[in-house]
């Protein structure tokens, strides 16, 4: 067994902390996870940095923010990256995968050794031309069409279950295959070392087509159509059992993540990795289920395209981790659990740190190592300000949008922003008495608002926004003049 740890990454695409057992969810089932958090250091002040799927991974990646540079492209190749500073030093890097987003994004080529698991949401890797493709839902309303589609074009949702019909039992889906995938590649590779592995789970992204059995086990009464893709519109278009149904589904898949990534971690404890491995849970971002009337990430409709608020069910993400006794972190006891605001691009420096590694000097990286904290270090300098903003394309302007509709945090105030070309009022949350961010403390407290502000367009002229955010964000533009 190698001096040096291991590292074992499990991401799990768009699962919401609030979904664990242990962080107080009344209902959902995720005991697995909620034994792995209770041995590990949590951080609950975890929050996107670069709003969606591929953007958060860059930042994971790179250790640098996308939002105010780029939206969602690939990987650039001769960026300097997590797993090539592993590989560098000598270790086995090794990707295992279903979320093909990062193999259209050439996130592989980072890696020595990759495979995906294929055939979740869109992509199809095999035609069925003998089986008509039908639709689930007779509203359209009722799931996700993308914006300029035609009336009557198969739905995510339809392309989805057209793909994955033959799935009917747990040990057919994607996240118990990915597991096993992963498992035996533990069993491969466990004498060996040192290894850094990286498991991207697509799973709990949407379409939700859990066992029956299971979602029941949350709905047991319904009788409607199969409520599996959310519309990424507005909540109203669902009656009350549809919407609890499409809740249920996301929950059932919440506890088959659980389950599945529960046996990848056993085997990782059976073969006495936990001495000299740091495992890391984490997810890149959440999403509405209901909650604030709206259901999906963003707003994507055949009319219209854009960034939903950045509430904190979009905002928080898991970040728990895992750490060797040997590491000697005094302030990581199992159970542990840090408020203070942390970000994507800090990962990369944590792990350069805690591995006893790191970045060439021509390589610069937003990111800050959480190892300090770790350690228990009383001068471990606190991060000002989370900034979280997506870099999208909008129906209501031309071309892309850098930084589009801000959510700022301290910590203790978060402060939600909107800008032309829709610019709506801005939201204050006092998120340490209100952390479910439900009473707006703007009037009451508009000083907060203007310093969290400025603190962000600091933070942005700090890393080299384009002026026309910068421009857009100003104070009149959105709202705080």
């Amino acid at each position: 067994m190698s001096d040096r740890p291991n590292v074992i990454v499990l991401v799990s695409d768009t699962f919401r902390p609030d979904h664990l057992g242990a962080n107080g969810h009344p209902y959902c089932r995720t005991p697995e996870l909620d034994a792995f958090v209770r041995s590990a250091v949590s951080f609950d002040g975890a929050t996107v940095s670069s709003f969606p799927t591929i953007p958060m991974r860059t930042d994971w990646f790179t250790g640098r923010f996308s939002h105010p540079h780029h939206g969602w492209q690939p990987l650039d190749r001769a960026a300097f990256t997590l797993p090539k500073a592993f590989g560098l030093a000598g270790y086995t890097t090794q990707l295992l995968a279903s979320t093909m987003h990062l193999l259209n994004g050439d996130f592989q080529r980072s890696f020595r050794h990759w495979d995906f698991l294929r055939g979740l949401e869109g992509d199809s890797p095999y035609s069925r031309l003998n089986q008509p493709l039908a639709a689930l839902h007779a509203d359209p309303r009722k799931t996700r069409h993308e914006y300029g589609s035609k009336s009557g074009s198969p739905a995510l949702c339809d392309r989805s279950f057209h793909t994955n019909f033959r799935l009917r039992y747990e040990d057919e889906h994607h996240a118990q295959r990915l597991a096993t995938n992963v498992c035996r590649w533990i069993e491969d590779n466990w004498k060996g070392g040192p290894f850094f592995l990286w498991v991207d789970s697509f799973d709990v992204h949407e379409p939700w087509f859990p066992p029956e059995h299971l979602w029941r086990s949350y709905d047991p009464d319904y009788e409607g159509e199969p409520m599996c893709h959310p519309n990424y519109s507005s909540a109203g278009h669902y009656a009350p059992a549809e919407l609890k149904n499409l809740q249920a589904r996301y929950a059932a898949t919440c506890t088959l993540l659980s389950r599945a990534f529960g046996r990848i971690l056993r085997t990782v404890e059976d073969a006495g990795l936990y001495e000299n491995t740091i495992v890391l849970f984490m997810s890149d971002h959440g999403m509405y289920i209901g909650e604030r009337g709206r259901t999906g990430k963003t707003l994507i409709t055949p009319e219209a395209s854009d960034c939903f608020p950045f509430h904190s069910e979009l905002t928080r993400i898991c970040w728990s981790m895992r750490l060797p006794a040997a590491l000697g972190l005094k302030a990581a006891a199992p159970g542990t659990r840090f408020k203070q605001p942390i970000q994507a691009p800090d990962l990369l420096p944590t792990l350069l740190e805690l591995c006893g590694l790191k970045a060439p000097s021509n390589v610069k990286l937003d990111g800050s190592s959480l190892a300090p904290l770790l350690r228990g270090d009383e001068e471990a300098p606190p991060r000002p300000v989370a900034v979280t903003a997506s870099t999208c394309k909008t129906s209501l302007a031309d071309g892309i949008l850098n930084s589009r509709r801000p959510a700022v945090t301290d910590g203790t105030w978060t402060l939600l922003l909107s800008e032309p070309p829709e610019p709506l009022a801005p939201k204050l949350f006092h998120v340490a008495e209100d952390p479910a961010q439900q009473r707006d403390a703007f009037r009451e407290h508009r000083d907060e608002a203007v310093r969290l502000h400025g603190l962000m367009l600091a933070f942005l002229k700090e890393k080299g926004a384009p002026a026309e955010a910068l421009e857009r964000l100003g104070r009149t533009n959105v709202g705080l003049a």
